[in-house]
């Protein structure tokens, strides 16, 4: 008897909790009407493979990134651990420029129109740029690890300002939707 009189008050309390009343919902004001975003138009096919090629590219960027961190962490230790880490940023040279070969064939810049396929195009270039440092970091990172981070480190942010300018012009504009209204 008890356990039926608890669950009828637990069901009267659950009904009444969700339910809300007319009176209890505010109204937003009837001032001008929020403005409603256009939507971009879905990326095409092509479009979709320049993304799939940099995914696989940014890849390899961000070996590069471990091994030149590698060799900066060590500047201080023993011979040891700086020739470790010399030789371990010209393995992943390697590694890198397999994946960024792999990838960048699929980066085609006619994929976009205009000023977006100037940025694409832009970016492609400073990723051959950086594939043609990989070649030489591969070769002489164990002997000169400070000249080759050097160099990397240079194309590295090359190459970073141009992948920032393409996904900030990717980025649907919240202002141009609101004044094209």
């Amino acid at each position: 008897m008890l356990l039926g009189l608890v669950m009828v008050i637990t069901v009267v309390a659950y009904q009444q909790d969700t339910t809300t009343h007319k009176d209890s919902v505010t109204t937003p004001p009837t001032s001008a009407p929020a403005p409603v975003p256009v939507p971009s138009p879905p990326p095409t096919i092509e479009q979709i493979r320049y993304m799939e090629g940099l995914r696989t590219a940014t890849r390899g960027v961000a070996q590069i990134r471990d091994g030149l961190n590698r060799v900066v962490r060590t500047q201080q230790a023993d011979s040891l651990k700086r020739r470790r880490a010399a030789r371990r940023l010209g393995g992943l040279c390697g590694t890198a420029r397999s994946f960024i070969v792999t990838g960048r064939p699929k980066m085609q810049p006619t994929a976009y129109a205009d000023s977006m396929r100037a940025l694409a195009k832009t970016l492609t270039m400073r990723l051959d740029s950086l594939t043609t440092a990989l070649t030489s970091c591969e070769k002489t990172a164990g002997r000169d690890p400070t000249t080759v981070a050097t160099t990397l480190t240079t194309r590295l942010k090359n190459y970073d300002d141009a992948l920032l300018a393409f996904r900030t012009a990717l980025k649907p504009d919240s202002t141009k939707a609101i004044s094209q209204q």
